[in-house]
């Protein structure tokens, strides 16, 4: 449960991040807020400097080596982006979907999960914004 609410934290980071290849490179300031069962949890925000190397290695996605996560069904046409994700782990299933808008310099993401068993969480809802404010810090 711990682990999947660890990827729940990431992807809820960074799943905002789907950009696929219209994403431009650079520093990036994201914002994150989570809504579950009538709590709201505060806005988080930070930085986050994508290379080139990133984006082609498609780290916007918040997905490496330890994420057990799938994203399918992704589609991404006229400044407008979709998809479903899939994540497991220590036993629990976390499915949902994301959509939003998106363009070389800002996005916004809704994204709604659900965890397989509940465990009292219900559904959650995750807003995600960023924008591009600079070349990355070296």
């Amino acid at each position: 449960m711990k682990r999947l609410l660890a990827a729940l934290a990431a992807i809820t980071t960074l799943a905002g991040h789907a950009l696929a290849q219209e994403m431009s490179p650079g520093l990036w300031e994201l914002t994150s807020e989570m809504k579950m069962q009538g709590m709201a949890m505060p806005p988080q925000k930070f930085t986050h400097c994508y290379t080139p190397q990133d984006l082609a290695a498609g780290k916007q996605y918040g997905m490496d080596d330890k994420s057990k996560c799938m994203i399918r069904n992704m589609k991404n046409a006229g400044g407008n982006i979709s998809y479903e994700m899939t994540c497991e782990a220590d036993g629990s299933k976390m499915t949902g979907s994301v959509k939003g808008t998106m363009s070389a310099t800002a996005f916004s993401f809704e994204q709604r999960l659900r965890m397989t068993p509940d465990e009292g969480m219900g559904d959650m809802l995750s807003l995600i914004k960023g924008r591009r404010i600079g070349d990355c810090k070296k």
